[in-house]
């Protein structure tokens, strides 16, 4: 069995690498040019300059400020952070926190085509003081104070670490920074799994928070859609880190991005969104989605996908298992057993916001696990990544998560029981 799965990572290496080889050969600008004619014809456009912008070009090309920051988590990690400053410095509503999904950054957020249609724009103009993190190993958190991207260790982190390290590194930087007691903290999937895991660890952290509201959350995890891929990835780790190494997930993402035409990678993205989740992505404004999927991928660690399935085969929200090693046959036995996140636990308010079509989260775990007073919002027709890309996300969920910010300004400490 040994042998065959060795064979099968070596043809996937093999075919990868000949692919290289063509595409270095071959004029492939010019080919690409000449099929996306072929295929698209007078449709073809041109490709949006902010596929190519980074965050604070993008949030320039909108005519906003960004500033960039820094914070250092306890293990040496140096964090990206943007600012989209407030309008008025004397007139600030609340200071908010804005964190991304896995193998993500700070871009997708505001990849859109009009300003109104993106969540940090929307809460700059309603006066919110807006900060937006970036996890460790991604494109603005690419650095440490000793360890090399080069090196196997500087890969060896998982959501755990996000939760113990990267959520309080980033929560006390902004708090420090704008001088406030507590901050808004909005996750988006993973983005609010290391929040559902980090706060109901540290109750110290949550006590920082005002609200938190978990957009598409994820917390336990459903398998994905195809059957095959379910099967490999959830029954052996050690296999998924023989195939993809244990340092930067699918990094070559970022060759493909860079040699395709963006038709072509439109066409990719779909594919993969339909193959491995079942999303048919028809929220999405088809004339926007060269722009965002150009942004829609940053690098993570293997390890953090590998911890990912560990939670689907176990069905629970747990830690990482360093001694992973499924046995046959060998029922529900284990000498160990790994410690779980409780969200039941988190003693800040929280605003759940979901799809009925995310394939993705458990949600019956999620909802039977968060306190009894949480503001819970179900969108019937949205998928996963609709919750930030759907072209009626402003209307349908933004101005929802701006009116409870608001009201949980405006009437503290005393709260609407309705709501919370």
């Amino acid at each position: 069995m040994w042998i065959l799965e060795v064979i099968f990572a070596f043809l996937l290496i093999f075919l990868e690498e000949a692919l290289h080889f063509l595409w270095f050969i071959f004029p492939s600008r010019i080919i690409q040019k000449i099929l996306v004619f072929i295929m698209f014809g007078r449709k073809a456009r041109i490709v949006d300059p902010r596929c190519d912008m980074n965050f604070v070009e993008l949030t320039n090309s909108f005519g906003y400020t960004a500033e960039e920051h820094f914070a250092q988590t306890q293990d040496g990690y140096l964090l990206g952070l943007h600012r989209i400053p407030p309008k008025d410095s004397q007139r600030v509503v609340g200071v908010v926190f804005i964190q991304h999904g896995m193998m993500q950054n700070s871009e997708s957020f505001i990849c859109r085509t009009d300003k109104g249609k993106a969540l940090p724009f929307v809460l700059h103009e309603a006066g919110y003081d807006v900060w937006l993190g970036n996890n460790r190993g991604n494109k603005y958190s690419y650095k440490h104070i000793r360890l090399s991207p080069k090196d196997d260790a500087f890969w060896d982190f998982c959501i755990d670490d996000y939760a113990v390290s990267d959520v309080p590194a980033m929560v006390d930087f902004v708090i420090n920074a704008t001088g406030v007691k507590k901050i808004f903290y909005i996750g988006f999937s993973q983005g609010s799994a290391q929040a559902f895991a980090g706060f109901s660890v540290n109750p110290q952290l949550a006590g920082k928070i005002e609200l938190f509201i978990a957009l598409a959350p994820a917390t336990l995890v459903k398998t994905l859609n195809n059957p095959l891929v379910a099967a490999l990835t959830t029954s052996r780790p050690d296999l998924l880190y023989l195939l993809l190494g244990k340092k930067a997930l699918l990094r070559e993402t970022l060759y493909w991005r860079s040699v395709l035409a963006s038709q072509f990678f439109v066409l990719l993205i779909d594919y993969c969104l339909v193959f491995l989740f079942g999303w048919n992505t028809k929220q999405l404004d088809p004339k926007e989605k060269a722009l965002m999927y150009s942004h829609i991928y940053s690098l993570s660690s293997v390890k953090t996908l590998v911890h990912w399935f560990q939670i689907t085969r176990t069905k629970r929200f747990q830690m990482y298992d360093g001694n992973d090693r499924p046995v046959a046959n060998r029922g529900n036995y284990s000498t160990y057993l790994i410690p779980s996140y409780q969200p039941n636990r988190i003693n800040c308010k929280i605003a759940i916001f979901y799809g009925g079509r995310d394939t993705i989260p458990e949600m019956d775990f999620l909802l039977k696990s968060i306190p009894t007073n949480s503001f819970v919002h179900k969108e019937e027709d949205y998928e996963h990544i609709d919750f930030i890309w759907a072209a009626n996300a402003s209307e349908r969920i933004f101005s929802k998560v701006v009116e409870l910010m608001n009201q949980s300004v405006s009437i503290q400490p005393h709260r609407s029981s309705n709501q919370f």
